[in-house]
């Protein structure tokens, strides 16, 4: 069976349905790991973290409310995508 998805959300249903493989980001299927319903296969394989970035327009001085923005951004991001990274 060949399936075509274009969302991890998709990917991740399709895995649980027992169509297969997936490789997705960690923190996309932590909880289907965590509750036992996936199981990571070849952890030793996993591919290297991809960067992420926020982007905005360049101006002489960055407004307050994009500060706090990607402060914020930032933080979760590093609570809900770095949690459980190993390097």
């Amino acid at each position: 069976m060949r399936v075509t998805v274009n969302g991890a959300e998709a990917h991740i249903a399709c895995c649980l349905a027992g169509a297969g493989l997936i490789q997705v980001p960690a923190y996309d299927v932590r909880p289907h790991l965590e509750s036992g319903e996936l199981v990571e296969v070849l952890p030793q394989y996993r591919a290297a973290p991809m960067t992420m970035a926020l982007l905005f327009p360049q101006r002489p001085r960055l407004s307050r409310r994009v500060q706090v923005f990607a402060e914020w951004l930032e933080q979760l991001l590093l609570q809900q995508v770095c949690e459980g990274v190993t390097a």
